[in-house]
């Protein structure tokens, strides 16, 4: 944490724009939507004990980017340790049930440590201080499966906030659009 800056202005209200990455870019997230259900999930259940609001989100398939709002005394070092921790292990009981021991095995190798493991070490945070930063990284997130060639157009992609702005669709996660 120190290394990154983050116990300066950690808990401090901040709005970031994260990104978090699968070990090796392995796309896990691309399996099947019980992949990202697990992800939408912990990001629910984090929003409400973290007392934050997720202004936009993307899962794509060996990443996720989102823009969050954390509430002074929050902190987004514990909110992604939260989040990395459990849907680590919920990725990994689903992976067993679904007999997908091939990624388990890459996912351990890959980690160096012969333990599984789901996500880099690190994520990255950009603290957003202006409108016209939140309106790039919004738009960044949500032009994302596009131009990976996953869809042609933002709506296309069903675990993109693109659906909450541009559909006024609530139904995957509720984004705090009124920013």
């Amino acid at each position: 944490m120190g290394l990154r800056g983050r116990k300066y202005y950690d808990k401090l209200g901040n709005t970031y724009f994260i990104t978090s990455t699968i070990l090796g870019h392995l796309k896990v997230f691309k399996l099947n939507d019980k992949y990202c259900d697990i992800l939408v999930d912990s990001l629910k259940y984090l929003l409400i004990e973290h007392s934050s609001h997720i202004n936009a989100y993307v899962i794509m398939p060996n990443h996720i980017h989102f823009v969050l709002k954390m509430q002074d005394g929050e902190s987004i070092s514990d909110f992604m340790r939260d989040f990395k921790r459990h849907t680590s292990k919920e990725i990994k009981k689903l992976l067993i049930m679904e007999k997908e021991m091939n990624i388990i095995a890459k996912l351990t190798k890959l980690s160096g440590t012969g333990k599984y493991k789901l996500w880099m070490d690190r994520f990255d945070d950009v603290i957003i201080t202006t409108r016209k930063v939140l309106d790039v990284k919004i738009n960044y997130i949500h032009y994302n499966p596009v131009r990976a060639g996953l869809v042609e157009k933002v709506t296309d992609w069903k675990y993109s906030s693109a659906r909450n702005y541009y559909c006024d669709d609530d139904s995957i996660i509720k984004v705090e659009r009124n920013i």
